[in-house]
């Protein structure tokens, strides 16, 4: 039984000299490449002055940056003086960090505006002229007697390049002088005169049968009152009442109005021929609307 027990030992410490250095390498190589040993932070100022510390250590909470400036800040130290050969004694104190005093803000100073200065004109800057104002000129032609006349007269000034704009007035005119026997009261008294008058010679009779001279009997129109008055001293010599009077009608007359610009000698033509057209037109100016 002993020398069982004996075996049975052996064939444990053997196995366990074999399997126990393969565990740990593969404990090992399960970590992270590259990376040493974890450690807190509060043990970075202890373990940086033991020379058994290598600059793979990777702090546990603190980012790539401040690990990065850790590390330097120890390699420099171990150039500098190493840490191992001094006593705690001898060593500096480590002075505390000095937290950063808030800003404040500086007020800018006021920059005093540069003074303006009215810059002379150069002598090669031309002044600008405004444009003259121009007035324009209205005018009237005419007169004319017929619309279709007016409106041939307008698309000619219109082919000149103006606006014309037509303008009428319509007032009584005197038309001439009429030698007339007064009307009579009724129409055969009107027809016995008329037939005495022929059979006296008289020709060129009229007799009213309308209107405001109705039953009268005209003896004829005439545009001088010399005339008239000559006519009218032969019906009474032959033992007739005659008297004379005005004969006025309703007469529209047709002019147009427009207003002028820079004439040019395309206008000057066109007038040329206008007024050769209608020798009787005047154009005169007038006051702009």
């Amino acid at each position: 039984m002993k020398w069982l027990f004996f075996i049975l030992l052996l064939a444990n410490l053997g196995m366990f000299i074999l399997i126990y250095p393969q565990k740990a390498e593969k404990n090992v190589e399960n970590g992270l490449p590259d990376v040493g040993e974890l450690f807190l932070y509060e043990e970075i100022a202890a373990l940086k002055t033991e020379p058994s510390v290598t600059d793979d250590v990777v702090l546990a909470g603190v980012n790539d940056s401040d690990a990065d400036q850790l590390q330097q800040d120890s390699s420099d130290d171990r150039t500098e003086t190493p840490d191992a050969d001094l006593s705690l004694e001898e060593r500096a104190p480590i002075e505390p960090i000095a937290e950063p005093l808030p800003e404040v803000p500086i007020a800018e100073a006021e920059i005093p505006a540069e003074p303006e200065f009215d810059m002379p004109e150069s002598e090669n800057t031309v002044a600008e002229t405004p444009a003259p104002e121009v007035i324009p000129v209205c005018r009237t032609i005419g007169y004319l007697e017929s619309r279709s006349d007016a409106e041939i007269v307008s698309v000619s000034l219109r082919v000149l390049g103006l606006k014309p704009e037509l303008q009428s007035e319509t007032s009584n005119e005197q038309a001439g002088v009429w030698v007339l026997i007064p009307p009579q009261a009724t129409r055969r008294e009107a027809i016995e005169i008329s037939n005495r008058l022929e059979r006296d010679g008289v020709s060129d009779l009229w007799r009213f049968t309308s209107g405001e001279l109705v039953h009268a009997i005209s003896l004829g129109l005439f545009r001088s009152e010399e005339r008239a008055e000559a006519r009218k001293n032969e019906i009474i010599d032959l033992g007739y009442e005659a008297i004379i009077k005005p004969r006025y009608r309703q007469k529209t007359k047709y002019w147009l109005y427009f207003q002028e610009g820079t004439p040019t000698s395309d206008n000057k033509k066109g007038w040329k021929d206008l007024f050769a057209k209608f020798p009787d037109l005047e154009a005169k100016e007038t006051a702009c609307r």
